[in-house]
């Protein structure tokens, strides 16, 4: 009786989901209906006769920063966004449905919620929704929107309406060089709403700046014809980790979705285009971009942007047929990649989602971790994979947030990255190949190069070890793996050789290569932050050649996470599944068994992620790292994994033996003003013996508005596979901006269930408007360095992000001038500062790293480029995984000149320069070069220029003048 009443309650809430459930999950919400309802939590008016304190509200991030004091109380705060919590009844529910829908053996596996059913039973009540938006209307609050699954109100206001509503002022705060904004202290609510309230976001500016780090060789290539030098692209990955033998078999993600997230445009018509056309099979016609609304119009960020090339290159270079969505954030400060997350589940955009940022985890308020984690178990619900980058520092991930509030020790501590943390993600670790198994040439792992390039020259899967290439002069770079502090051990991660004892969620889950050097990845990028150190203005001008024929290579975790993300995908057309949603239950539960652990996973044993005891912000080693053990361990997980036996060891679905459909939808002319029509193509993802007849419909969905709940096939199929043509035309939204159509087919007893999203836009994205620019004249001494404000001045309603050039107007004199950009003391996004050096300034050294500066050079030679002082140094690194958090970013200081300030005030830097007089041509790409003072004063007149980020049509310059003493 004890067994009994111990699965009684299970069962009896099992029993009633299955009984509320439609036979496909992903059918419209208007045919699916809960027995029970959200019971209204806030009883009455919002009356603030008392506060409560939400503790940890303000971010950690400003607690040691300077307090510039309050910010004007005009100031806009767009996308405020108030997040409710679950009651404890429905997050118990929610618990036992999450772990039914990963039982094979329940009626619920692998039967996922849409977004209007999860509202339906775990939102809050309506009632509750309208007592807050009528209480956040009367302190002048707009309403802006309310999510899919009724869990989130967003809404603006100024910074004056923030303190009378949340009882804090809001104030100007200077760290690492930057300015931004942040509540003074916590924020305080009134007491009806405080025990429905889970947090408050988006009242800090801080954004995710991405840690890169490129490596250039006089000519790395994959496997070049010259030097024999191998390097890793897709292919080879498809290789290492037995993906071939899925490809053969037809898969290749077709009919699949794959959301990649970011902040910032990307450049797929010649980077990620290049990068495919020399490295990858498919095209750039799969990828859709998704600009997440009120996030501000299109625009780049240096970093951010190579970020999200790298990212689309690797997922769609492995799931080649997969359709790509991009989502992403844009100029607007208060939006971050964490919003373009929240986004894709919010409209269960794709089934899998890859996101290669991340955060120290002590850095998180205890309140952003829980409503952060709320949102990854309803994107489990829904059947989404959120795949996420274990991190770049080993088992430190604080060591880079020098400036957030932590002791040396703290950062030195054993910490983990949110939201690789999540146990609702999978969180992916590094590993590098063993030493001597890519040495140049053939050998038993790899072929040589004949008589051209190899873009796949590896032979078979190559021994592991854990990835570690930090170094005394390089710094901390290895896999991010440790435990939690917050965040509980989940069930399913026991009964596995090496899981050590505790109580606390484990990471990483699995781990891919990720190395550098070991060998490195290839990959093409327009970022400027990414060009190498011999002056490239593009990373694949040529091929994957730049446009000085070097080739750059980079590793990290970011590339590792988008190629599990790529796996995913392809995982889910292999099964016929509309998604695998938390897979981490699967994998573990496949690793607690001794034979499909041997068959699906390598078990690294060898290696560690611990820092080199001569690293700076280096603890002891032995205090520092985690070594691979047979088993679990926390330097790989679970080890890497052979996606060829994973793919036969799953557990088969419901829908695994049917014959596989596949949606597909193409915009078509109209002749009716106002509308646009699409065709949706239904049928068999494979043509079968004999044609299927398609029964019922497909329903049609506009960001979540049923258009049609049952649009009805002809009588007659249109294809002779039995396959259906549909013309569907619909009324254009009326508001500008990304806009998302659904349609799911929901399968019947012989056709498998599919479902596809078309995303397209409506009106113009970019910036429009225009600005001036303004810039002083300045007076420089031989040897020394001054600095100007300069500042781009909106006018017609400009909203994008500047990207500034400096040149000279003549190419006299014979002195050596430089400059780098920083971050302007304002709060203007488009204004920075302009640090001119002359002379012996431009070759000064500290700390032993070379000088931040940069040649100037003339208008016929200026160009677009880095402004990280790492140009000047010969073979560089770049590693790419990412640091990222709400509000808590930072970047390795110790590694970026203050010209890398400039992404923080999102500008980018066009590098440009004054050659010196007499003839002697254009200036050093390394900042270096002539340093002759010149034997008077001479005066140079120099030409500021801002551009759009995006719309380069959106331009201004002036002139000024430099006189060098």
């Amino acid at each position: 009786m004890k067994h009994f009443r111990r699965v009684l309650l299970p069962l009896l809430t099992v029993a009633l989901l299955v009984s509320s459930l439609p036979s496909f999950s992903q059918t419209p919400a208007s045919q699916t209906s809960f027995s029970q309802t959200p019971e209204p939590r806030i009883k009455g008016p919002i009356t603030e006769a008392s506060r409560v304190v939400l503790s940890n509200s303000r971010t950690p991030r400003v607690h040691t920063a300077d307090d510039l004091g309050a910010l004007s109380s005009e100031t806009p705060i767009p996308g405020i966004t108030l997040v409710f919590k679950r009651s404890a009844t429905q997050e118990a529910t929610l618990q036992e449905l999450l772990s039914a829908q990963q039982n094979p053996a329940s009626p619920l596996y692998h039967q996922w919620l849409t977004p209007e059913t999860f509202a339906t039973r775990f939102g809050v009540a309506d009632q509750d929704i309208a007592a807050t938006q009528s209480w956040l209307v009367s302190r002048g609050f707009h309403i802006d929107s309310v999510s899919r699954s009724r869990d989130r109100i967003t809404f603006s206001g100024t910074a004056a309406q923030v303190q009378a509503a949340f009882g804090t002022e809001l104030h100007n705060y200077r760290t690492e060089g930057e300015l931004h904004f942040a509540p003074a202290a916590d924020l305080t609510l009134p007491a009806e709403l405080t025990p429905v309230t889970a947090a408050v976001l988006h009242l800090s500016d801080f954004r995710p700046k991405p840690n890169l780090k490129v490596q250039t060789h006089p000519h790395p290539d994959y496997t070049t014809l010259a030097t024999q030098t191998h390097y890793l692209g897709p292919q080879d990955i498809a290789t290492m980790y037995d993906l071939n033998t899925l490809y053969s078999s037809g898969f290749t993600g077709s009919g699949q979705g794959l959301a990649v997230v970011g902040q910032s445009d990307a450049d797929t018509t010649s980077a990620v285009s290049f990068f495919k056309g020399n490295l990858s099979p498919g095209s750039i016609g799969n990828i859709s971009f998704v600009l997440v609304p009120g996030s501000g119009v299109e625009a780049i960020s240096p970093g951010d942007e190579g970020e999200s090339e790298i990212d689309l290159e690797y997922s769609s270079g492995i799931a080649t047929e997969a359709n790509i969505f991009f989502v992403h954030v844009g100029a607007n400060q208060n939006y971050d990649v964490f919003d373009a997350l929240a986004f894709t589940i919010d409209q269960n955009i794709a089934p899998v989602i890859s996101i290669s940022y991340g955060v120290c985890e002590s850095l998180m308020s205890a309140t952003d971790l829980d409503q952060g984690n709320a949102l990854f178990e309803r994107a489990a619900a829904q059947g989404q994979t959120i795949v996420a980058a274990a991190g770049d520092s080993g088992s430190t991930a604080c060591v880079d947030f020098t400036s957030s509030g932590l002791s040396l020790t703290q950062q030195q501590a054993l910490s983990v990255s949110y939201p690789a943390d999540s146990p609702y993600v999978t969180a992916i670790g590094g590993t590098q190949m063993a030493t001597g198994t890519f040495a140049p040439g053939s050998s038993q792992y790899w072929s040589a190069a004949n008589n051209e390039n190899l873009s796949s020259s590896l032979l078979s899967y190559v021994p592991e070890v854990v990835w570690n290439e930090g170094s005394s002069s390089f710094g901390i770079a290895a896999g991010g793996g440790g435990a939690s502090t917050h965040f509980s051990r989940p069930t399913w991660q026991s009964a596995v050789p090496g899981i050590p004892s505790g109580a606390y969620r484990l990471l990483p889950d699995v781990a891919l290569q990720s190395s550098i050097a070991s060998p490195g990845f290839l990959f093409c990028s327009g970022d400027p932050s990414l060009t190498n150190s011999q002056g490239e203005t593009a990373s694949c001008a040529n091929g994957l050649g730049g446009s000085n024929t070097n080739f750059p290579v980079a590793g990290g975790t970011s590339f590792a996470t988008p190629i599990f993300a790529g796996l995913i995908a392809i995982l889910n057309q292999a099964q016929q599944e509309t998604g695998q949603g938390n897979i981490n239950p699967i994998l573990y539960g496949l690793a607690s068994n001794p034979a499909s652990y041997a068959a699906v996973f390598h078990d690294i044993v060898s290696g560690t992620n611990a820092c080199a005891s001569t690293t700076p912000s280096c603890a002891a080693p032995g205090e520092s790292g985690y070594t691979a053990t047979p088993g679990y361990d926390e330097a790989t997980g679970l080890g890497s994994v052979d996606f060829g036996q994973l793919a036969k060891a799953l557990p088969s679905s419901p829908t695994t033996k049917l014959v596989p459909t596949t949606i597909r939808i193409n915009s078509v002319g109209t002749d009716t003003p106002g509308d646009i029509a699409v065709q949706i193509t239904v049928g068999p993802a494979i043509s079968p013996v004999n044609a299927v007849a398609l029964t019922g419909g497909i329903s049609v969905s506009l960001d979540g508005t049923v258009l049609n709940p049952s649009l009805a096939f002809p009588s007659t199929p249109y294809y002779n596979d039995g396959g259906q043509l549909i013309t569907f035309p619909f009324p254009q939204p009326s508001t500008p901006g990304s806009h998302l159509l659904t349609v799911a087919y929901p399968g019947d007893a012989t056709l498998s269930p599919s479902i596809a999203t078309y995303a397209f836009q409506v009106g113009n994205l970019t910036a429009t408007g225009s600005f001036t620019v303004a810039a002083a004249n300045i007076t420089v001494a031989n040897g020394s360095q001054g600095s100007i404000p300069i500042s781009a001045t909106p006018a017609g309603g400009y909203s994008g992000r500047v990207a500034w050039s400096l040149a000279a107007a003549t190419s006299t004199g014979t002195s050596e001038v430089c400059y780098f950009i920083s971050a302007s003391t304002t709060n203007n996004p488009n204004a920075a500062t302009l640090n001119i050096g002359v002379g012996s300034a431009c070759t000064r050294v500290v700390s032993g790293e070379p000088t931040s500066f940069r040649t100037l050079t003339s208008h016929a030679s200026s160009r677009r480029e880095t402004s990280s002082k790492w140009r000047s140094t010969p073979g560089i690194v770049i590693y790419a995984g990412l640091l990222v958090g709400g509000s808590f970013f930072t970047r390795r200081r110790r590694r970026l000149s203050p010209s890398l300030w400039l992404a923080v005030a999102f500008i980018t830097i066009a590098s440009l320069g004054l050659s010196g007089c007499g003839g002697s041509g254009g200036g050093s790409s390394g900042g270096t070069g002539n340093t002759t003072p010149p034997p008077n004063a001479s005066t140079y007149t120099l030409t500021l220029t801002g551009t759009d980020s995006v719309n380069t049509a959106i331009k201004a310059s002036t002139n000024f003048t430099l006189t060098v003493n």
